[in-house]
């Protein structure tokens, strides 16, 4: 009898022809940033040619754009994912940190595209941010808490949320900066990121505790 069974590699979906090029679009970009990714690139990663690449999009900054909202979107989940197992603020504060740098190291030029995305497209950024709403008001409750329980000084929730963001994705928005003026390597930039998943927190909590 003829074993006609699928193979295990065959059991397995194949991307589509679109995710494939989003793909490899997030690889060229992440290697040559926005201004150095050349369609063609891109077309060659993903194993298409250009013209198949310009039937799903038109142009860089359309891929541009596919490529980083659906990072965007994992971005802000993983972020308030993170606090789901956090019952006071310190905790939640550390694993927010670590839950945003990382996702970060992921995706280096994800900052730079939300910052971008909030000056073109501020509603449209704010349907990703508001699938994380619950966890994100849960994170403002704690702050009020704290407040209240004398454990921090008098801080608006809001702006204490605002400055742990910043000091989290500004690093990696100056990064060109860094590299070109200090001479700042990949490898050293990662190990100041990696120390900043500490620092970063330890400067936080200090900041606010009461």
């Amino acid at each position: 009898m003829v074993n006609i069974a699928p193979s295990k590699k065959q059991m397995v979906a194949e991307p589509s022809t679109e995710q494939r090029i989003i793909d490899a679009a997030r690889k060229v970009f992440s290697t040559k940033g926005m201004a150095g990714a050349r369609m063609q690139e891109v077309a060659d990663e993903a194993g298409i040619n250009k013209a198949l690449l310009h039937y799903y999009f038109r142009s860089k900054q359309l891929l541009f754009e596919g490529v980083f909202k659906q990072s965007a979107q994992r971005q802000f989940s993983c972020i308030w994912d993170s606090l789901k197992q956090c019952d006071s603020l310190f905790p939640a504060i550390e694993a927010f940190v670590a839950a945003y740098l990382d996702r970060m190291i992921e995706e280096p030029l994800l900052p730079l595209f939300i910052a971008n995305e909030l000056n073109r497209d501020p509603k449209g950024l704010a349907d990703f941010v508001d699938r994380g709403k619950e966890s994100r008001a849960r994170f403002l409750r704690m702050v009020e808490e704290a407040r209240k329980r004398g454990e921090i000084i008098d801080i608006d929730p809001r702006e204490l949320l605002v400055n742990i963001m910043a000091l989290c994705a500004h690093p990696f928005i100056a990064q060109p900066m860094l590299k070109h003026i200090h001479g700042i390597t990949d490898d050293a930039f990662l190990r100041m990121i990696q120390k900043r998943r500490k620092t970063v927190p330890e400067f936080i909590i200090r900041s606010i505790r009461a």
